[in-house]
């Protein structure tokens, strides 16, 4: 997983659709940015929210403060630090939203042993010239860096409104689809899973629309582009979506044959065997009720963003 993109939070801006605007960064500028070319700092509020919150319970840390010798992959685009009061809101976001449903279903120390050590947060999403945007980096099953933070908010902070729930949500499916491959790693899932549809994995899923994938039995475009990428993105907008959102994906694929040969029938069995083998992993694997967890992830979610 070094290196690798959470290549499902590649999205495109298109007009009509939502639009924002790169925030400008001027170098000649940086020192006047603490942790941006040398400065000092004391640790306040927020440092101690996260060693209260965070550190100490889960031993995870988090970062807003620029590091130089902070590994932040194959980001080579211009970015910007993260708004200082957007820090607590959001990492409160992500503990109700993944740690605390996790760890009411299983042991601490579970949790505790197999979680990301290190959540780096970037004010700025990465932009590549095609108009996509990145939003979310996966370092090894060690670290998540969360890009776009200052265009992220959750109910409760000022401004915010049910336009701004893309932006979290994101967020919520990075961190989800992160950890499943961490658990898929520790403990593998069924060799059926493999056997599914092993013909349609490309890595060129970025050629193929959700809509398209979802006729072959994908949830996603990116779950195309290896079996544990699969795995991992029904995990994930399973949690964060939840069931209803499953059941009208399902409906909406047409009658037919898609491109790549596949009936309705045949892509509705994948995606609901899919299913039904990650809630027997989960309680196999990890003594966890999927459907109870699925519950507490989702009431988390809907009551951080309606």
């Amino acid at each position: 997983m070094k290196n690798v993109i959470i290549g499902f939070l590649c999205v495109t801006i298109l007009t009509g659709l939502m639009s924002c605007e790169k925030e400008k960064f001027n170098p000649s500028e940086a020192e006047d940015i603490v942790d941006l070319g040398g400065g000092t700092w004391a640790q306040g509020n927020i440092d101690k929210w996260i060693s209260d919150s965070l550190t100490t319970p889960y031993n995870i840390s988090a970062k807003y403060k620029w590091d130089a010798f902070e590994d932040i992959g194959d980001i080579s685009y211009t970015i910007v630090p993260p708004k200082e009061e957007y820090i607590v809101p959001i990492l409160s976001a992500i503990r109700k939203t993944w740690i605390a449903p996790y760890t009411s279903m299983g042991s601490p120390d579970f949790f505790n042993k197999i979680s990301p050590k290190i959540i780096y947060m970037i004010g700025s999403p990465a932009y590549e010239q095609s108009g996509a945007i990145k939003l979310g980096v996966a370092e090894g099953g060690k670290k998540i860096i969360l890009l776009a933070i200052n265009y992220t908010k959750v109910k409760g902070m000022q401004g915010y409104n049910v336009a701004d729930s893309f932006w979290i949500k994101q967020m919520f499916l990075t961190i989800q689809h992160e950890f499943g491959h961490i658990l898929h790693q520790n403990i593998l899932y069924p060799i059926d899973f493999k056997n599914l549809n092993p013909s349609l994995i490309t890595s060129n899923w970025q050629d193929y629309t959700d809509e398209k994938a979802l006729r072959d039995g994908f949830i996603t475009a990116y779950s195309m582009n290896t079996v544990d990428d699969d795995f991992v993105e029904m995990i994930s907008h399973l949690l964060v979506n939840g069931n209803e959102w499953f059941e009208q994906m399902i409906a909406s694929i047409p009658e037919g044959v898609s491109d790549r040969g596949t009936t309705r029938d045949q892509a509705v069995s994948r995606l609901r065997t899919k299913k039904s083998i990650i809630v027997n992993y989960y309680k196999q694997a990890w003594n966890i009720d999927f459907a109870q967890l699925q519950t507490k992830v989702r009431t988390a979610v809907d009551g951080l963003l309606y």
